[in-house]
C-alpha cells in the first residue's frame, strides 16, 4: 500500500483511509459572507445607533419645538442662539483657549515622548507611568484639587508679587480676568501625559533601521528627533490636535467647579451654558439647539483644521484632488 506524504493534503476527489472520499473543501457564497459579516457588526450598529444616531436626531427634532408650548416652532430657537452674545463669548473664550493651551500642551507632550525615547533617558518605564497618572484623576477631582491649590488664602506662593511690589494685591488665579489661564494650566496637567502616551506608543514604532543609519552617518540626538521621528509620527500629532481641538468645545468639568469655588460665571464656556440653560432654567429646546450649533462648529473647526494640515501630512493629497 502506498503511504501518502506527511503534511501534503490529500486530492481532491481522492480516497481517504477505510476507502472513504476526502471531504471537499467548500467556500462560502457572496451572500453568506455578507450575512456572517453583518452578524458580526449588528451588536455594533445597534449601540451606535442608540447611543449616538438617536440623540443627535432627538436633539434636531426637540430643538425645533417652542419652549413654551412645545408645538413645532421652525428655527425660532436657533435664531435666538445666533443672537445670543454669551453664547458666542463662550466661544470665542474657547477657541482663545484651544489655541493657547493645545499649543503648549502638545508641545510638551511632544518633548516628554521624544526625551523618553531617547537613550539619555533612564527609567522610561516610571517616567512613563509618572507623566500619565495625572490622566488617571477624574476631572472633577483634579478642579477641586486645584482649585483649592490657587485659593489665595491657601497658596503662600501667590502673595509673593505683592510683597515685592510687583502687584498691588495678592495675585488670585481663580479671578474671572485669570481663570482662563487656570483652567489651562488644569486642563494641560490632566492631558499632556495622556498624549504623551500617545506620542510615545507612535514613537516605538519607527523603523530602528533608519535611525541606526543616522547614528552612522553622524546624526546627533536632537538631529533625528527633529528631521526622523517628528516627520514620521505628524499622523498621530495631528490625531491628538484633533482630538484637543473638540475635547475644547467640550469643556465642562472644570469650568463647572471652578464657578462653584470661585463664582467664574455659568455662561464660562458654550457647554456650561447649555447645561444650566436644560437644567437650571428648564428650557430643554433651546438647549438642544445651542448643542446642535456647537456640535456644528465643533465638526467644521476639525475639518478646517485637517484641510490645512493635509497637504503637509500626505504629500500627494494635491494630486488626488486634481484626479
Amino acid at each position: 500500500m502506498a503511504v501518502q506524504d506527511v503534511g501534503r493534503p490529500a486530492p481532491v476527489g481522492s480516497t481517504a483511509r477505510g476507502g472513504r472520499k476526502a471531504p471537499r473543501a467548500r467556500s462560502a457564497s457572496p451572500a453568506a459572507r455578507g450575512r456572517s459579516g453583518f452578524g458580526m457588526t449588528a451588536p455594533f450598529l445597534v449601540l451606535f445607533a442608540g447611543f449616538f444616531v438617536a440623540p443627535i436626531v432627538y436633539s434636531i427634532v426637540l430643538s425645533l419645538r417652542s419652549p413654551a408650548t412645545g408645538a413645532y416652532a421652525g428655527l425660532l430657537n436657533y435664531r435666538t442662539v445666533l443672537s445670543d452674545g454669551a453664547f458666542w463669548s463662550g466661544v470665542q473664550r474657547m477657541a482663545y483657549f484651544g489655541v493657547v493651551q493645545v499649543s503648549v500642551m502638545i508641545g510638551l507632550a511632544i518633548v516628554l515622548a521624544l526625551f523618553l525615547d531617547s537613550p539619555y533617558c533612564r527609567g522610561r518605564k516610571f517616567f512613563a507611568l509618572v507623566y500619565f497618572l495625572p490622566y488617571a484623576v477624574p476631572g472633577v477631582i483634579a478642579a477641586i484639587m486645584w482649585g483649592f491649590l490657587l485659593e489665595p488664602d491657601l497658596d503662600s506662593a501667590l502673595r509673593i508679587p505683592r510683597i515685592l511690589g510687583i502687584t498691588g494685591s495678592t495675585v488670585n488665579p481663580l479671578d474671572f480676568r485669570l481663570a482662563l489661564y487656570a483652567i489651562m494650566l488644569i486642563v494641560t496637567w490632566e492631558f499632556t501625559g495622556y498624549n504623551m502616551t500617545i506620542l510615545l506608543t507612535s514613537l516605538t514604532n519607527v523603523p530602528r533601521q533608519v535611525l541606526e543609519a543616522a547614528k552612522i552617518d553622524g546624526c546627533s540626538e536632537l538631529s533625528i528627533a527633529a528631521r526622523i521621528k517628528l516627520p514620521l509620527i505628524r499622523r498621530t500629532v495631528v490625531f491628538i490636535v484633533i482630538l484637543s481641538i473638540i475635547g475644547t468645545l467640550q469643556l465642562f468639568n472644570e469650568p463647572m467647579i471652578l464657578n462653584d469655588i470661585a463664582n467664574i460665571g455659568s455662561s464660562y464656556t458654550p457647554n456650561q451654558m447649555i447645561y444650566n440653560t436644560a437644567f437650571s432654567f428648564g428650557n430643554e429646546q433651546l438647549a438642544a439647539a445651542q448643542s446642535v450649533v456647537l456640535a456644528v462648529i465643533t465638526v467644521v473647526a476639525t475639518v478646517a483644521f485637517y484641510t490645512i494640515v493635509r497637504r503637509r501630512i500626505d504629500p500627494f493629497a494635491a494630486s488626488k484632488e486634481g484626479a
